[in-house]
């Protein structure tokens, strides 16, 4: 693998009292972390600020490989090749949005606190044991989130368990079996959750570390994913039964709440997010990506459809995307049904929340039989009624017309939040890929112009699912083999 830069280091530090707790930004720049700066507690609070401040600078990234080669969002503007390519399944190993280096470096922080916490509460007193544990917590979360983000666009990746302490020479390491990725992820989840946090002190630390319930939720993700429908189920469980997150109302006083998750952030329906304060100069470039840049991303034509269908979803114009511009106003406004702009560019990212857990936990009962099918729809309906639709929808006659009904509901739920190409894959990829056509057929649905023909005969092909390794990555790791697909491809 290409090597592993380790760039500089952070602190974890407290606001004034009128603030609230925040990571702060990196500095200073090019510090090396070496096996001597590990000497009590601060230092190794500061190596696991620095991992979620790198995560924090994955977020375009995120959402990129999770939306456009899926049907949501379609692009307006001057658009990057290199993005275009990606989209029209035409990505060579030399696009930039074939790199991973960006998780590496989070994965190689956690790996440090991995390593060496333990070492530091013999150092420092005041240092205790379940204090390192909870660090250790966070720690197999963050390395667990960037290997499934990972292992989702490139299927086989290095699996890099232990940090890299200098920059003075390259490592080569081979890629990891599919498989082999998705059993470490769920170690790593499992060896969290005891010594996880089920509550932090303050707000933006529920949201924006780990927590039991964020655990959970990724967790259950990786259940659907690695066809273990059971323990999908029962993760979602334990996040529904919690007691510290829930489903937010959705019309409450004539003011739209589901907006609210969005809008002001750090919600109670909110499980995990990455946290930005304009305050703090912590901002993302999310208003570029949706609003003001040389190109933006806005909802597709067939999403507006969709939310067509239901006049009565609080979810569609005025709240997910404005109908004027087709931008998605969940990131732009500062209230629903309105054009009051929000007045800073730090909306937060979502990566789980409450909705998420009725929609998994209902995939996951379809998969295991139609004898769930009832019970599946009820959560479905929960959430539409949410949202304010008045008539439930009804059952499918087949496994997969009940899995498109889920999805669907998902499309609409989660426009613009980077699930959609994901959604897509799991279900097309279930039981040796028996559901491929649906992956072809969704794809081409937000397809325009003759491109069609061309793109499907590449998705038939199921390598050409998966992002080709940069070329940079082959040439600095003698031991890392093209995805199949890109072979003869430069």
């Amino acid at each position: 693998m290409k090597r592993i830069w380790i760039y500089s280091m952070v602190l974890l530090a407290l606001l004034p009292a009128a603030g609230c707790n925040k990571w702060l930004d990196v500095l200073p720049e090019n510090q090396q972390v070496t096996d001597l700066y590990w000497q009590d507690k601060e230092e190794a609070e500061a190596v696991l600020g620095a991992a979620y401040v790198r995560f924090r600078g994955t977020l375009q990234r995120q959402l990129i490989w999770g939306e456009a080669r899926g049907n949501g969002l379609a692009l307006l503007g001057s658009v990057p090749a290199s993005i275009f390519r990606l989209k029209q399944f035409e990505i060579l190993p030399e696009n930039e949005w074939a790199q991973w280096s960006s998780f590496y470096e989070v994965i190689n922080y956690a790996n440090m606190v991995i390593k060496y916490a333990p070492e530091v509460v013999v150092r420092d007193p005041s240092f205790s044991q379940p204090v390192m544990q909870s660090l250790l917590s966070e720690a197999y979360f963050l390395r667990g989130l960037c290997y499934f983000i990972l292992v989702r666009n490139f299927r086989e990746v290095p699996l890099i368990t232990e940090p890299y302490m200098n920059d003075l020479y390259t490592f080569d390491v081979a890629k990891s079996a599919e498989a082999e990725i998705y059993q470490q992820i769920i170690s790593d989840l499992e060896t969290a959750i005891p010594a996880s946090k089920e509550v932090w002190p303050q707000v933006w630390e529920n949201k924006g570390r780990a927590t039991k319930w964020a655990i959970y939720a990724l967790l259950a993700d990786v259940y659907l994913w690695t066809e273990q429908y059971e323990q999908a189920i029962a993760a979602c469980d334990q996040v529904l039964q919690s007691g510290w997150v829930g489903l937010l109302d959705g019309m409450v006083n004539n003011r739209n709440q589901w907006f609210t998750i969005f809008s002001e952030g750090n919600s109670n329906e909110s499980i995990f997010e990455l946290q930005f304060d304009f305050a703090r100069q912590q901002t993302n470039e999310m208003t570029q990506w949706f609003s003001t840049g040389s190109y933006t991303w806005i909802i597709s034509p067939l999403m507006v459809e969709r939310f067509d269908l239901s006049a009565e979803d609080i979810r569609g114009d005025g709240a997910s995307y404005n109908a004027g511009t087709f931008r998605l106003w969940k990131y732009l406004g500062a209230e629903a049904n309105t054009t009051v702009p929000r007045p800073n560019n730090d909306q937060n990212w979502i990566l789980y929340r409450m909705a998420d857990i009725y929609l998994m936990k209902a995939e996951a009962l379809i998969m295991l039989g139609e004898s769930n099918y009832a019970e599946a729809l009820t959560l479905v309906n929960r959430i539409r009624q949410r949202a304010g639709i008045s008539v439930p929808v009804g059952l499918g006659s087949s496994e997969l017309e009940m899995l498109d009904i889920v999805l669907n509901e998902r499309a609409l739920e989660f426009l613009g939040e980077g699930k959609r190409w994901y959604d897509i894959l799991r279900v097309a990829k279930r039981n040796q890929y028996q559901y491929k056509e649906y992956l072809i057929s969704q794809v081409l649905l937000g397809v325009q112009g003759g491109s069609a023909p061309v793109i499907r005969s590449k998705l038939l092909n199921e390598n050409s699912h998966y992002l080709p390794i940069h070329i940079n990555e082959l040439l600095s790791n003698r031991l890392l083999k093209q995805n199949p697909y890109y072979d003869n491809v430069n």
